[in-house]
């Protein structure tokens, strides 16, 4: 049934006008991304649940699709692994803010590269929550100011 929501999921993305650059995030605690098209190939580097990435092309039977981060870096990953769900990735190290303010208490505080899943907004502030790879570490709760941040969310 994951798979077929997957597919249909990916579908909606295939249908896009080709001008349209077609997001998706990681619907996997951590994603092996390959570089080519198969289970056989190399592992260039992982990513966790939430990573946005924009989809680049699919193999021939649409099961695999190449894909590019935040900071350009390219490789393949299952297309079963990915959602239309939005997704955060921080742009650089950072503090997530207990309120949507400059001056607001530190929750936690995060390394570049790091994936959110998008709550909401105010003004130009992003409550954003994670999915930490360890669960004993507890998720973090808060908000970042947008410029931090590439990726995108659905509405």
């Amino acid at each position: 049934m994951r798979k077929i929501i997957a597919l249909l999921a990916f579908a909606v993305f295939a249908a896009l006008p080709a001008a349209a650059q077609k997001y998706a995030s990681v619907n996997a605690k951590r994603a092996n991304i390959r570089s080519c098209a198969g289970t056989k190939c190399a592992i260039k580097f992982y990513a966790w649940r939430y990573t946005p990435v924009i989809m680049l092309k699919t193999n021939e039977d649409k099961s695999w699709v190449m894909v590019k981060d935040f900071e350009g870096y390219t490789g393949w990953i299952s297309a079963d692994l990915l959602s239309p769900n939005g997704g955060m990735s921080a742009k650089v190290d950072l503090n997530v803010r207990k309120s949507p303010s400059a001056s607001a208490d530190i929750v936690c505080t995060v390394e570049k590269g790091y994936p959110f899943k998008y709550l909401t907004r105010q003004g130009k502030w992003i409550q954003v929550v994670d999915e930490p790879v360890n669960a004993k570490d507890g998720k973090c709760t808060g908000w970042v100011y947008n410029a931090n941040l590439w990726g995108f969310f659905k509405q």
